[in-house]
């Protein structure tokens, strides 16, 4: 079976793979800031357009895999423009069997899917670049000025978080794979289906945390760790200007 690309991170030499992790984690919410606020269709196709080769190029990232892996919040996807299709008031749409849909909420779905799509594809490439281990000293770098604040148990917690989100994708279409070899998916009632995935997810999920909590008791983890040294060069410096350029340009330029 092949493993979930998503949200994997992949040893590559590449642009972003060599840059600072801190520049690159101050580029990835500017994305996902822009991406949040931009209305204009022109926009979004010109954001998709540059994200599209930020990974092949920049990040040398397996893109076709990336977007098949898309699938799994196809369902989050469809709630968000049915949603929208029956909420947003506007004009009816004509010849439409179904009541209630407008053309307004239409429209309004599709942008609200396409700018989660969009953010999930930011994330995407920010965990395939980086290494867990330098986005938890990243994190920890960041948060270590704050007083009264344990940043090394925040980045900890944030680090196990990226952690166990491929090993639920993964988990997920294990079960997929054995669920289609006992031929369940060919029953009618979809809560069934969705229920022989839900429970057994959420059992695998607590044993491989408790078994992850024995293993860091069993090397005595602790948040005395010894702190990572950064260094940022001018190509990251110049990264950082061409993202705030691009996407001022976007945000502020009237398409």
């Amino acid at each position: 079976m092949a493993q979930i690309v998503l949200f994997h991170y992949f040893p590559r030499n590449s642009i972003l793979h060599d840059m600072d992790g801190r520049v690159k984690l101050i580029c990835m919410i500017l994305f996902s800031v822009v991406i949040s606020l931009v209305q204009s269709i022109p926009s979004f196709i010109i954001l998709t357009a540059g994200l599209i080769l930020i990974t092949l190029l920049a990040a040398r990232l397996p893109f076709i895999t990336l977007l098949k892996d898309m699938k799994y919040f196809s369902i989050l996807i469809l709630i968000i423009l049915l949603v929208n299709s029956f909420v947003i008031p506007g004009r009816p749409i004509p010849g439409f069997p179904l009541p209630g849909v407008t053309i307004e909420g239409v429209m309004t779905g599709l942008m609200a899917s396409w700018r989660l799509v969009l953010i999930i594809m930011v994330c995407a490439i920010m965990t395939g670049t980086t290494s867990l281990i330098t986005l938890k000293n990243v994190v920890e770098w960041y948060l270590r000025p704050i007083p009264l604040v344990p940043e090394t148990r925040i980045a900890t917690m944030i680090n196990l978080t990226f952690v166990f989100i491929p090993v639920i994708f993964d988990t997920v279409s294990e079960m997929l794979s054995a669920q289609k070899a006992r031929c369940v998916e060919g029953r009618r009632n979809p809560l069934k289906r969705i229920m022989f995935i839900a429970f057994p997810l959420l059992v695998q999920t607590f044993r491989r945390t408790e078994e992850l909590i024995l293993a860091m008791e069993a090397r005595c983890y602790s948040d005395d760790r010894t702190r990572a040294v950064f260094a940022t060069t001018a190509k990251d410096w110049l990264i950082l200007a061409f993202s705030v350029l691009f996407l001022a340009v976007i945000l502020f330029y009237p398409f």
